[in-house]
């Protein structure tokens, strides 16, 4: 596919292949903002839970749903998008996001500490790791890569909820909903 260049207000975007899928009906997608949002990336990293941002750093970086986002002042890219549709959807999504941060920038406390998210192997660890497929998944691993990816509940693996109500869980619990993961109450 040649790459596509799709204009709107504000921004435009662009398909491009996966490099190491040449043949995949998926793609990234460039977005080019007309106007630099680099003033405003602290304000967006305090509003979008579950992201990682170091200030100073340039980028803001997330998962949503299933799609790796990173949020620079000139372009925001998403990965594994399935088509010109989802990927307007998509950009839609975030251009109305910045404008709305941009609107009610002075009732936002900016992030400008480094804020780290979970990622894959924090959920992991937290596992029984038994494998046991009550998930629907085949390994643990799989299981946490889908939570990580926002695809899936921790509240779906079985075997935790009936350990969910140790202490051992409190503070990984805690750092999960501080990172927009929904959780399953203690029992």
């Amino acid at each position: 596919m040649n790459p596509t260049t799709f204009e709107e207000s504000g921004y435009s975007f662009t398909l491009v292949n996966i490099d190491c899928l040449r043949e995949s009906t998926h793609f990234n997608v460039v977005m080019r903002l007309e106007t630099s949002i680099e003033e405003l990336l602290p304000y967006l990293a305090a509003c979008l839970t579950g992201c990682t941002y170091v200030h100073g750093s340039g980028v803001i970086n997330l998962m949503d749903e299933g799609h790796i986002v990173a949020i620079y002042p000139e372009q925001i890219t998403l990965t594994d998008v399935r088509g010109a549709k989802e990927a307007a959807a998509l950009c839609q999504s975030y251009y109305e996001r910045i404008l709305k941060v941009q609107a009610r920038k002075d009732t936002i406390t900016p992030l400008y500490e480094a804020r780290l998210t979970l990622g894959v192997l924090d959920i992991y660890r937290m596992l029984p790791r038994t494998n046991c497929g009550i998930c629907q998944l085949p390994t643990c691993m799989a299981f946490a890569a889908q939570v990580h990816r926002r695809e899936g509940s921790i509240a779906d693996c079985t075997p935790l909820l009936a350990e969910i109500g140790q202490a051992k869980y409190a503070q990984f619990l805690d750092r999960m909903r501080r990172n927009g993961y929904e959780t399953p109450a203690s029992h």
